[in-house]
């Protein structure tokens, strides 16, 4: 072949962790209030918008990815990306900036992202089909990590440059990196077969027929797992849009310890991909559906109880780390209840659930905190949303007669 099969986690992880960068928006978010007098809507409104568009993105970028596959399909997100930044850095020289921003960063920044994240998880699932959710895990993961490393250094960047300046430099970074990341990317040959590896589990899933889009969404399978994607992420994006107000709102958290809930939430939610793929390799999506709701529940329940930095911490970290795994399970979910061959196409509108979820969640924790002033109710709404993601979890089952099977398998004695 050339080149290991472990080089496309390692590019794909490279290339979320340049588009993760949209994670980071509250560092751009205060500059535009006491610059360019947004107020706390407004400065959201590019990042929401954002958050939308890479949903839609995701919806054209897996059809492309199925018919040209993936290469093409990441290059043009690449573009895509670095031209909605360099746009961006021209806020300056427009009479509407916020309006101006809208539109370049949620717009054009957010059908690129979709382009971009989009052609690395088919490429993984198709090249380890043996470890289709921890290889997922692995790619998405820089996605969840990004905040670490591209929050200080565009926080930087702003006090150093300006924000037009910030934009343009981050522009200029990420198309170079994604253009030769995406180059990379193609589908194995169509007789290329996995390495054999011994049995890590009892149970190994496999999908038996493959789904074309059309035939999915007719299926009330597939609306069920879309909604299990909305409860999932919409307690996710309330705690990450606001991890460090809900540090000082909760437990009076001031400086180091109110940034330090952004960099633990950072921390769980890249570690929760790679450990709730994994989960989902070896016991099957479905029961990791149903730890992760179980854990969800558990985390909300201690944030609604945390007086003291420790419980407060653990909290957002376990809802961070749940949150993150959601993004490496549903495209396993995906595999198994539809198939690996339109994959692209079928996670691409899969993911919708994702965009929906975070347009609710991040307009939701805003009102909630102004009507009730505390952060507490929204973790109330979240085990609730929860529990129902829980039974749904329970009822739903993959479609027939184009179902997946679980396969026992008999394990070797040991010697």
């Amino acid at each position: 072949m050339g080149r290991s099969r472990g080089v496309y986690l390692a590019v794909g992880f490279v290339m979320n962790l340049m588009l993760g960068t949209a994670y980071a928006w509250s560092v751009f978010s205060k500059p535009l209030e006491t610059r360019y007098g947004a107020s706390s809507f407004t400065a959201m409104l590019p990042f929401a918008v954002e958050l939308a568009l890479f949903s839609v993105g995701m919806v054209f970028a897996g059809r492309l990815v199925d018919r040209h596959g993936p290469r093409k399909v990441a290059l043009l997100g690449a573009l895509l990306v670095g031209a909605g930044y360099g746009l961006s850095a021209l806020l300056d020289l427009v009479p509407w900036p916020l309006e101006w921003l809208t539109v370049t960063y949620g717009v054009v920044v957010g059908l690129g992202i979709g382009f971009a994240y989009n052609p690395p998880i088919p490429t993984a699932v198709r090249w380890f089909p043996d470890r289709k959710g921890l290889a997922s895990g692995l790619v998405v993961m820089g996605f969840g990590l990004s905040p670490l490393v591209t929050a200080p250094a565009a926080e930087y960047l702003i006090g150093a440059q300006g924000i037009a300046n910030t934009f343009l430099i981050l522009g200029a970074v990420f198309v170079v990196v994604l253009l030769a990341c995406g180059a990379f990317l193609r589908f194995p040959p169509a007789d290329w077969k996995a390495p054999a590896v011994a049995a890590t589990s009892r149970r190994t899933w496999t999908p038996v027929d493959d789904v074309e889009t059309k035939r999915m969404i007719r299926t009330r399978e597939f609306w069920a797992v879309w909604l299990l994607y909305v409860l999932g992420t919409a307690g996710g994006f309330m705690i990450i849009g606001k991890a460090k107000p809900i540090a000082m709102d909760l437990v009076a958290a001031t400086g180091v310890t109110a940034t330090a809930a952004v960099q633990i939430l950072a921390v769980f939610n890249s570690g929760g991909r790679p450990l709730f793929g994994r989960v989902a390799d070896v016991y099957g999506p479905k029961k990791a559906l149903l730890a992760m709701y179980l854990v969800l529940i558990g985390a909300m329940a201690l944030l609604s109880l945390s007086t003291s930095l420790v419980p407060l911490y653990l909290g957002i970290g376990i809802t961070g780390m749940v949150f993150g795994g959601f993004l490496a399970v549903m495209p396993a979910l995906s595999t198994y209840f539809f198939g690996a061959k339109h994959l692209g196409t079928n996670y691409g509108v899969l993911f919708t659930g994702y965009g929906s979820g975070a347009i609710v969640a991040l307009f939701a924790i805003g009102w909630i905190k102004d009507s009730a002033g505390s952060f507490v109710p929204a973790f109330y709404i979240g085990i609730v949303l929860s529990v129902l993601g829980l039974l749904l979890s329970l009822l739903v089952k993959p479609p027939r007669p184009t179902a997946a099977r679980i396969v026992p398998e008999r394990v070797p004695a040991r010697a």
